[in-house]
């Protein structure tokens, strides 16, 4: 074993110490819990892993990740305010970012995080071309993930419609007769996803079922089977 290695192994057991002793201060791991499931065992084995040397560019996956997560905490936030009809969606969205306490903050994160993820996604994506860890054996996990990324393509376009403004609306127009010049499916998929013909109320709801059900629960599921071939097969060591 390369001194490296080794290293990496300390530093990988000395940060996963420090987590478990965090969680400890909580009463969490210390606490009745751990006495009948034996909750810290049972995270060094799942946790405690040597992982290759990485810099800052091996780190996007995970800050996708944790940005998935705001996404979702901030989404539930937003749920309890929003109403996805036609002559209401547009008021509720004004009484987010001017009468309810915080709501401009928890909205706001809401966007930037969603952006931030499509950033930090697009550049995992070149990562992972660029340094080849798409090859065998990894090529299945490479396609679970360009799977993900055009989910999470899929939330921007959906969530864009939501607020349910002039911008919102005309761009959803255009995005979607562009889906329509598709030929021989073309006219099938956009009525399809509008609804009906004409972007409407149907539209909006949904593109509101597929942002706050559909979608997660899809990306839910793909990121457990990506995450389980990533612990199978370890991650590629660095060029």
């Amino acid at each position: 074993m390369s001194l490296a290695t080794r290293r990496d192994r300390r530093e990988s057991k000395g940060i996963l110490h420090d987590f478990l002793e965090w969680v400890g201060l909580l009463g969490f791991i210390y606490g009745p819990l751990d006495r009948r499931l034996s909750v810290r065992d049972a995270l060094e084995k799942a946790l405690s892993r040597p992982i290759p040397h990485i810099s800052w560019w091996g780190c996007f996956g995970g800050i996708s990740l944790f940005l998935f997560l705001v996404q979702i905490g901030t989404g539930v936030v937003l749920m309890f305010f929003y109403v996805p009809t036609d002559p209401e969606a547009y008021h509720s969205i004004r009484y987010l970012n001017g009468t309810a306490p915080f709501g401009w903050l928890v909205r706001s994160t809401h966007h930037w995080s969603g952006n931030g993820m499509i950033f930090a996604l697009f550049i995992h994506v070149i990562r992972v071309f660029v340094t080849g860890a798409y090859q065998r054996p990894r090529d299945l996990n490479w396609m679970v993930g360009m799977a993900l990324f055009l989910f999470t393509l899929s939330f921007a376009l959906t969530g864009y419609l939501l607020p349910w403004s002039q911008t919102a609306f005309w761009t959803t127009v255009f995005w979607t007769d562009m889906i329509g010049q598709i030929p021989i499916v073309g006219q099938w998929l956009l009525v399809l996803i509008r609804g009906g013909e004409l972007v409407s109320g149907a539209t909006l709801t949904r593109f509101y079922a597929m942002h706050v059900a559909v979608l997660p629960i899809l990306t839910i599921v793909f990121m457990a089977i990506h995450f389980a071939i990533i612990r199978r097969l370890g991650i590629k060591e660095p060029l």
